[in-house]
């Protein structure tokens, strides 16, 4: 399932997402042990939001021998975070990449070394150079 197709994540399913990607292939009790070090949550809750994740096609079963189901995420964060950003540019601020660069400026703390790598990436990108 494309991820175009896919449901989008609700703020907690994404928070669970974020564990996935790090971990890359896991089970449920792997995820359980690293969301928890992060936020405190029941045993429950987290299943069923993997079970709310796995439904909407974010996640694929490892075919495994073990008698814990493994998974692997299906979809990259990166697809994803394209997605999420396009609907806030739309949502937020008129489809205009400018004020939304204006607005994280004013309202975020962002210090020296992050404004000299931002300026470094645009540089990158005026001249066509890879940024990855």
């Amino acid at each position: 399932m494309a991820a175009k197709q896919s449901p989008e994540l609700s703020p907690l399913e994404l928070e669970v997402m974020n564990v996935i990607w790090e971990l890359g292939e896991c089970t449920s009790a792997d995820v359980i042990n690293d969301f928890t070090k992060k936020r405190k949550l029941a045993n429950t809750t987290i299943r069923t939001v993997l079970a709310n994740i796995r439904k909407k096609g974010y996640l694929q079963v490892v075919p495994s021998v073990e008698p814990r189901v493994r998974f692997r995420p299906r979809v990259s964060k990166r697809t994803v975070a394209r997605r999420n950003v396009r609907q806030l540019l739309r949502n937020m601020f008129g489809d205009s990449p400018r004020e939304a660069i204006e607005f994280l400026l004013e309202e975020e703390d962002i210090d020296r070394a992050e404004l000299d790598e931002i300026r470094r990436l645009l540089d990158e990108h005026s001249t066509g150079g890879e940024t990855e």
